[in-house]
């Protein structure tokens, strides 16, 4: 089995592609190439921001394909050397270096008018495997650079997890997913509230079993933030859990755990469900009950003999016993009166509220390792915390 090689959004670029054009002034990419060009006059076209810039070649011009790529949300696969799939939300389009024929997902080939070329490392190939591929407008000058109508911000999000890739529309939270070089498969809609910055990120939990996580932050600042869990099997979702806070203090809270023994850790308001890939609810935990907290909770750590959890308002940790029987807060027991007195008088709404400062480091020989930092007090130490149960 070849091994697959992933270009994210953020990741380092080993392949750039670029467009070919059809003059080496103002080019545009023919309506006949694009699937919404009728109404490209009139669009908004904007600029691409790309590094390595696009050059011409007896009439043609190439654009640099990775750097494109992140700014019209194409996902880039590379299962070998010189062959690559380029991936949409509803196509694929594969490639190799040096050929001037691509093929899509439906095993449709697109000519192109010269074949990609790699130079200084920086892959390049013509615009029409764009416009033809994806149906993306482009147009190019020396003047203005390289333009497009395709506005990024409001389409999707997107993540992959080794070759199977994810997408949410941000517009109507439609969940999307496939392997490189397949059209990708619609699994559903997510109840995503309000829905505006959206982050995605997946999880391989057996060969037809994932996780997607996704974060909305919305509003005006941007202070509420919902996380949701979609746990997914055969392109199908099986369970959906959702949080929900607001950051006046901007916090960085950690993520949710994952799974514990194979059971995914589902976080529903205040309520920890531990999850068979199946689909079973295999444990059930009302946080809201053990700690005495009406409030939508972070689950940090689930260890054989404690599992960690955090109410978002107050963000202090509180340890509670594996079979569900009670939860203690631990920053009391472990920290001077100094700082118990700031972290209980200062508002959880105030910016640079921290919460109680602590982080879970490890656990080995019945203990907790916890480290402390306040800022406003200028501690940073370990510590160790022994089991209360």
């Amino acid at each position: 089995m070849k091994s697959v090689k992933i270009i994210k959004l953020a990741g380092t670029a080993s392949i750039a592609l670029s467009l070919m054009l059809t003059s080496s002034s103002l080019i545009t990419i023919p309506a006949h190439a694009a699937a919404a060009s009728t109404s490209q006059s009139k669009a908004a076209w904007s600029a691409l921001d790309v590094k390595h810039k696009p050059y011409t070649n007896k009439g043609v011009v190439f654009i640099p394909l990775k750097e494109v790529s992140e700014q019209l949300q194409l996902q880039l696969t590379i299962p070998g050397k010189n062959e690559l799939y380029i991936n949409s939300p509803t196509q694929s389009v594969r490639m190799i270096i040096g050929n001037s024929r691509a093929v899509n997902a439906k095993g449709t080939a697109l000519k192109l008018e010269a074949a990609p070329v790699v130079k200084k490392g920086v892959t390049y190939v013509p615009a029409s495997l764009i416009t033809k591929g994806f149906g993306i407008p482009l147009k190019y000058d020396s003047k203005s650079g390289l333009r497009t109508t395709f506005d990024s911000w409001s389409r999707y999000a997107y993540a992959s997890k080794a070759n199977m890739l994810f997408w949410v529309n941000r517009e109507t939270g439609m969940l999307s997913m496939g392997k490189a070089g397949t059209t990708p498969t619609k699994v559903g809609i997510l109840p995503v509230e309000d829905i505006d910055q959206v982050g995605l990120n997946a999880h391989r939990i057996n060969s037809n079993t994932y996780v997607v996580d996704l974060s909305n932050y919305y509003g005006e600042p941007h202070i509420h933030e919902g996380r949701y869990r979609v746990l997914i099997q055969d392109k199908k979702i099986l369970k959906l859990s959702k949080t929900n806070h607001t950051n006046f203090a901007g916090i960085n809270y950690h993520p949710d755990q994952l799974s514990y023994k194979g059971n995914i850790a589902m976080m529903n308001g205040s309520t920890l469900e531990l999850v068979h890939p199946m689909g079973k609810t295999v444990k059930t935990y009302d946080l809201a009950a053990l700690t005495g907290v009406d409030d939508h909770f972070i689950v940090e750590a689930i260890e054989r003999d404690f599992l960690l959890v955090r109410p978002y308002t107050k963000a202090t940790l509180y340890i509670v016993e594996p079979t569900g029987k009670s939860a203690e807060l631990i920053y009391p027991e472990l920290l001077d009166e100094e700082s118990i007195k700031a972290i209980e008088e200062m508002p959880p709404n105030e910016v640079g509220f921290i919460g109680d400062g602590l982080t879970y480091d490890g656990y080995a020989g019945g203990k907790l390792k916890l480290q402390y930092e306040n800022p406003f007090l200028d501690i940073k130490k370990k510590l160790t915390y022994a089991l209360p149960f």
